[in-house]
């Protein structure tokens, strides 16, 4: 049928070419379905739509004088098979932003079914990251149309990804999802949502979700989400695991701090002292990511080497008793007796023992120093570190003979200190880490948005303004004279 149009009219798909907003047949075929909804039919204006889309791509995307894209259409119209037939031709087309801003996924959130909502998130995992015109998330939209299935939905895919700082993204006006679904008196949702989100982040009006809750008298106001709120407030702060002496000063995006106040300010001696470690590693290359993998390497491998050698010495073991045993040699010489299993003398075995016993230990160490940052893995495994050099200390104790005490106090020195100093690694490495958590980044890809960054406060801007119109610029450029910034 189409094309026996196009044979009739070879330009019709050309029509509305220098039209910015217009319905092309695409935008027709997704939104004509209302009257008629038949498997047939549905079938049908799929199959052209997905035709159309082949032969002019550019309709996928073409927004229509209402700010629509064939999808939106489809999804507003609840043609689910041209919906889908459309993202699998073209997975990015669900991250096309229409009127508002909204994309089809936030359509979807807020209409669409659980099932097709999963695969539009399926499809295209990054559409989970838009934003509408006011910075709503597709989470912001579920819950504020009070849709709990498509809330199930996008909460479970952010867990299942890893993606559960998406719950801390703020709208224009500052609310997190909580603060939402504190306005809204969604029991189920908040208490879901304390699960994975901080409780006491505040929007830019100052409030916190406690504070919502609190300020409601509405006849919908519900208790429990004030009791949810508070008991994981209180779950929250037994959680604290550090002194707060050692913690540097809070400050994250939850505050309303202004970023070039921010970046003026002094840089905190915890802080200062970790970009000069830092600098000093890099200088060797110790500060990239392949160069600690190498290190690792070469570190186990020097561990297993030289553990092997204590377990094996050069000179061997002894395998029976001196008084069992006639045979004297030069080796032996200066010692009065021997059991089987120790090492057999030597002139050199004592700067044998050292050397291997300091190479053991500082592999021991470097290999705690380049472990992963994460606080959890990085303890078990300096732990297993730690007790890996008392079994060092322990086999090679069991076959030293008795009269080399010198060499037992050295190894045993050397042991003591790498333990001390393999502890103390550790513990540097859990307070950077903490510390890290407190610390504002300007790198979206962990704070979530970088708008997170920029507050707006009418009284400071207007103070700001005040200041600047204040100063009177006599500077000349080309005899026109230097502009005051009135917004700076």
């Amino acid at each position: 049928m189409l094309y026996k149009v196009f044979c009739k009219n070879p330009d019709i798909l050309d029509s509305p070419k220098a039209v910015p907003f217009e319905n092309t047949l695409l935008h027709i075929a997704a939104s004509s379905g209302s009257n008629e909804r038949t498997d047939d039919s549905s079938c049908k204006r799929a199959e052209f739509a997905v035709e159309v889309a082949i032969l002019k791509p550019s309709f996928a995307r073409k927004l229509n004088p209402e700010g629509h894209t064939p999808m939106h259409l489809a999804l507003l119209h609840r043609e689910w098979k041209i919906v889908r037939a459309l993202m699998r031709l073209d997975p990015e087309l669900i991250r096309v932003k229409g009127k508002g801003g909204r994309t089809p996924l936030h359509v979807a959130s807020e209409i669409g079914p659980p099932q097709l909502l999963a695969e539009l998130l399926y499809v295209c995992p990054s559409s989970i990251e838009d934003v509408t015109a006011k910075w709503e998330t597709a989470v912001h939209i579920a819950v504020g149309k009070k849709n709990s299935e498509s809330f199930a939905v996008l909460i479970g895919w952010l867990l299942r990804v890893d993606r559960e700082n998406i719950l801390q993204w703020k709208d224009m006006d500052g609310n997190t999802v909580l603060h939402v679904a504190t306005r809204t008196n969604q029991v189920e949702v908040v208490k879901r949502l304390l699960e994975y989100m901080i409780d006491d982040v505040e929007n830019l009006k100052g409030e916190t979700a406690l504070a919502i809750h609190d300020k409601d008298e509405g006849p919908h106001r519900s208790e429990e989400i004030g009791r949810a709120i508070r008991a994981a407030h209180m779950k929250r702060e037994r959680r604290i695991c550090l002194p707060l002496s050692l913690l540097p000063p809070k400050v994250t995006p939850t505050r309303h701090i202004r970023l070039g106040k921010y970046l003026s300010g002094d840089i905190s001696r915890l802080r200062r002292k970790e970009r000069n470690i830092k600098h000093r590693f890099q200088r060797f290359g110790v500060g990239r990511e392949k160069s600690r993998e190498v290190f690792i390497v070469i570190a186990v491998l020097v561990a297993t080497a030289t553990y092997q050698g204590i377990l094996s010495p050069p000179g061997g073991l002894w395998q029976e008793d001196s008084s069992s045993s006639n045979i004297t040699t030069n080796i032996t010489s200066n010692s009065n007796s021997h059991y089987a299993g120790q090492m057999v003398n030597g002139r050199k075995l004592p700067r044998y023992i050292k050397y291997n016993s300091l190479a053991f230990v500082v592999s021991v160490c470097l290999i705690i120093a380049c472990m992963p940052t994460d606080i959890l893995i990085g303890a078990y495994l300096a732990m297993t570190m730690i007790l890996l050099l008392v079994t060092y200390g322990d086999a090679l104790y069991s076959i030293l003979p008795p009269h080399y005490s010198d060499v037992r106090a050295t190894v045993t020195i050397e042991i003591v200190v790498a333990v001390v100093f393999a502890f103390a690694i550790a513990v540097v490495r859990y307070v950077m880490k903490v510390s890290s958590a407190f610390r504002l980044k300007l790198d979206t890809a962990k704070t979530g948005r970088c708008w997170e960054l920029v507050r707006f406060d009418d009284v400071a801007d207007g103070q700001s303004n005040v200041q600047h119109a204040g100063q009177k610029h006599t500077a000349d450029t080309e005899g026109h004279p230097l502009q005051i910034l009135a917004n700076p």
